[in-house]
């Protein structure tokens, strides 16, 4: 069997399935079959497989011209909600969502289902690879008894499993899918040297490491450390503030020393499904081993009330005005959560909506990459248009995420009052109040 799938993939015959056609799945889908490899992309969401078959493009990092070559004049990549056709693949990557629930615990229903999908529908010979955030020993422990039970095979003798994690940094220029190295654990041998020879096809640079759970903790090392430094960033600035300091003329100062400084910046809260999710999904693996992560859990909470403090921010603002929140109209500046991408998950800039709105502030948002959002709450805005009246009209600018297409000087000419969170007025001015 590893004779035969590691032939299918020197010839290019081999089928790749993706699972999951989000922010990390369809990048990848799109590499692969700009490789020239027959890719089907499996996804629940019937309107993304529809704009995907017609060669519509909806993730940002994706050239459209490119989907639509690979989809309607190559057809090497094609998309389906019908996951028996798992049946047609040689390879099988996962890169479904793994959120949190209510309680700040993995939610594992995604990768469950995918698991199911896979061990019912899969043929012997299926190379298998989760690239999903997750704890360590998700592999091992989590997946493969599902995908044994439900198949009758047995992994590393009938098909072989591994784990590489996503490293998509949506709307970075210089580093994308393709050119970004990427960690790979087998979890046999066999399962490696099929991996590796499987993402080069894809991928420029590939790292081997010795386990699954070592390339699931990669992962989680990654993004604990930028967890860590920008929590310890932000409360620094939340002291600065009190002090009269001035946090980014502190940052740059201290980023004019060539050894043992990486610059990290504050803003409103940490955002994006990674970096916020992250230190949970080791606290929830690290509490089966009696172990307790002091400082993880200290910057994910530093985090989590990141928000709150930007409404103290917004609140005593107005409050110099003489105006209550209750009352007041709130124009925000950029639902996403970093600058230009159409991605609001985890964005802090929505649950300080919530949390205005709930004081009675009246909400409204401009965001040129987010035309519609639905808040945690269930608050439901559509993206106004940035005009000369709508900034005059608010009774404050609040600018949280720092889009490349924003009129700053247009915004400091006409607003009243501008609560700044992420450094996009520099210089201050008489009515600008910093993070």
């Amino acid at each position: 069997m590893k004779k035969e799938i590691l032939s299918k993939i020197e010839n290019n015959k081999e089928v790749v399935g993706i699972i999951g056609l989000g922010y990390v799945g369809l990048p990848l889908a799109v590499n692969f079959a700009e490789a020239g490899v027959s890719t089907l992309g499996f996804d629940k969401n019937q309107e993304k497989v529809d704009m995907i078959n017609h060669g519509d493009n909806y993730i940002g990092d994706i050239r459209d011209a490119v989907l639509r070559s690979v989809v309607i004049d190559e057809h090497f990549l094609e998309a389906t909600t019908d996951f028996s056709r798992i049946r047609e693949c040689d390879a099988l990557l996962i890169c479904v969502p793994t959120p949190l629930d209510k309680f700040r615990k993995p939610d594992m229903s995604y990768i469950e289902s995918a698991c199911i999908e896979i061990g019912q529908n899969m043929t012997p010979g299926t190379f298998i690879c989760l690239e999903s955030t997750t704890y360590p020993t998700t592999t091992e422990n989590f997946m493969l008894p599902i995908i044994e039970r439900e198949s009758g095979l047995k992994v590393g003798k009938e098909f072989w499993m591994a784990y590489s994690p996503e490293r998509v940094d949506p709307g970075n220029i210089n580093f994308h899918t393709r050119n970004t190295p990427k960690v790979i654990g087998g979890y046999t041998p066999d399962g490696l040297e099929i991996g590796i020879k499987l993402y080069s096809k894809a991928i420029e640079t590939l790292h081997p490491v010795s386990s699954p759970r070592v390339a699931e903790m990669v992962k989680i090392l990654e993004n604990t450390y930028r967890l860590i430094n920008i929590s310890l960033i932000n409360e620094l600035a939340l002291l600065s503030g009190k002090m009269g300091i001035n946090i980014w003329e502190v940052i740059e100062a201290a980023k004019t020393k060539p050894f043992g400084f990486q610059a990290f910046y504050p803003g409103p809260g940490i955002g994006g499904h990674c970096i916020p999710l992250d230190p949970f999904y080791l606290e929830h693996i690290a509490k089966q081993y009696d172990f307790d992560l002091s400082m993880i859990h200290t910057a994910g909470h530093i985090n989590m009330r990141m928000p709150h403090y930007m409404y103290i921010k917004i609140a005593t603002a107005l409050n110099k005005h003489q105006k209550s929140v209750n009352g007041s109209k709130l124009l925000f500046l950029g639902v996403a959560y970093k600058p230009n991408i159409n991605d609001e998950r985890e964005s802090p800039a929505i649950e300080i909506m919530d949390i205005v709105a709930h004081k009675g502030g009246i909400i409204s948002y401009n965001d040129p990459h987010i035309p519609h959002v639905k808040t945690n709450k269930g608050h439901v805005y559509n993206s106004i248009e940035l005009t000369q009246e709508a900034i005059e009209n608010a009774d404050c600018v609040v600018l949280t995420t720092n889009h490349s297409a924003f009129d700053v000087e247009m915004v400091k000419k006409h607003a009243k009052m501008i609560v700044d969170m992420r450094n996009m007025i520099p210089e201050g001015g008489e009515n600008v109040y910093k993070l």
